[in-house]
């Protein structure tokens, strides 16, 4: 038996827990730069608020129901996501995060799930002050479905077990949920889906698999047998590395500047070296690209990238950031406005798998560098110790005129309960 443990409108509650002004009001949150709604509260989504919309959209929705707006924090989202992990692991020593605010949970030889399901719920709530519902099921992709139920109908009481439920009952609740909502279906399949008359995920469920494999690929034949029951998914207990690790960002406003793009890519060069450090990697190419405003393409659009193979297998940020910044001198133009500016790590090799290097030496004390910078920057704050090229405070940085404070990540922002004026 499979669980799938979702936290409820995820942004939306973190805002909530340091701030119970927020709890039964309407609240969304925005993406990168305020751009777009990513998260909003129950409330919010029944005024119609569609994930995705731009803010410019609903500004009169905002000014009509008071609608609180809060820019992302994505430090504080991280920080709750890795707590209510460790917690979640404690109920299945097999656990697979699939997102920041998901996860599955084997629970097999677990003879009360239904139980367990509901403990967990207490326990989220009770310790961290997150909402969630668990979705329960033979199947990974049946669990995701029985989650999406939990959520959607409040008979459940946030716990959906399949398992519990007749095979009647299950084939009714299928016939009356979209294909769209099926794990792994997106958009674009489901209207090729309902092209050849698969409209409900029963529709999909009873249909040939030999034969869907040949017209759509080997995922959703996989798909069609979970929904049968049969495994094809199974709990991923090991992460697996990223092929890639990127860092980019669209600036708060253009910038013409070298040394501003400068500061930039050295910024997202320190960020993707220490992703990589953090999964054991090494990378073997650094990748760099430069845009103007795309949608600005009347004036002139500007988009370049280039990739520099490194001497060697390496995490190291000064090493990637000096070939980093070669690339950004050749693919640089002047007088353009820049809209946004990126670095990618690729060719990622395990680090205990790679061979050693020739002349170790050099490697090794950059490693022990790399490792305590690491450690200063994690236990004080993550600026505590940067390159000389790294800004405190730069102008291009994202636009968060509604970001809430840093309460659990940076000892700055710390909540304060009483102080003495």
């Amino acid at each position: 038996m499979i669980a799938l443990v979702d936290v409820n409108n995820f942004y939306v509650s973190c805002e909530r827990l340091f701030n119970p002004k927020l709890f039964n009001k309407p609240v969304v949150v925005l993406s990168n730069n305020d751009g777009c709604i990513i998260s909003r509260s129950n409330e919010a989504k029944l005024l119609g608020i569609k994930m995705g919309t731009p803010l410019f959209k609903i500004k009169d929705l905002i000014k009509s129901f008071g609608i609180i707006v809060l820019s992302s924090n994505y430090p504080l989202y991280a920080d709750i996501s890795n707590r209510a992990m460790i917690l979640l692991a404690s109920f299945s020593p097999r656990q697979e995060i699939y997102s920041i605010d998901e996860c599955f949970l084997d629970l097999s030889g677990n003879r009360e799930p239904y139980i367990t399901g509901q403990i967990i719920k207490k326990k989220l709530w009770q310790y961290l002050g997150m909402p969630v519902c668990v979705g329960i099921a033979p199947t990974k992709t049946l669990a995701k479905l029985a989650n999406y139920c939990a959520k959607k109908q409040s008979e459940w009481s946030g716990v959906c077990n399949f398992s519990e439920l007749s095979i009647v009952k299950i084939d009714d609740l299928m016939s009356k949920i979209n294909v769209s909502e099926v794990w792994g279906v997106g958009n674009k399949t489901a209207d090729k889906l309902r092209s050849i008359g698969i409209y409900s995920v029963l529709d999909l469920k009873k249909s040939d698999a030999i034969y869907m494999k040949k017209k759509f690929g080997i995922n959703l034949e996989k798909t069609i047998y979970e929904l049968n029951k049969t495994i094809c998914f199974p709990v991923n207990l090991k992460t697996p590395l990223k092929k890639q690790v990127i860092s980019s960002r669209s600036f708060g406003y253009p910038i013409e500047s070298y040394n501003l793009l400068v500061e930039a890519i050295t910024t997202f060069t320190s960020r993707v070296a220490y992703k990589s450090r953090q999964q054991n990697t090494l990378a073997e190419y650094v990748s760099v690209f430069i845009s103007s405003n795309p949608f600005q393409k009347k004036r002139y659009y500007y988009r370049n990238n280039i990739t520099l193979k490194l001497p060697y297998p390496t995490n190291d940020t000064n090493l990637i950031l000096s070939l980093a910044l070669e690339g950004l001198r050749f693919i640089y133009k002047a007088n353009i406005k820049y809209a946004k500016c990126g670095v990618v790590l690729s060719g990622m090799i395990d680090e205990s798998k790679t061979q050693a290097y020739l002349w170790p030496v050099k490697t090794v004390e950059r490693s022990r560098l790399n490792q305590v910078i690491d450690t200063i920057n994690v236990k004080f704050d993550k600026q505590s110790i940067r390159l000389a090229t790294q800004p405190i405070n730069p102008v291009w940085k994202m636009k968060q005129s509604r970001k809430s404070q840093s309460f659990t990540t940076s000892w700055q922002e710390l909540l304060v309960v009483n102080s003495v004026q």
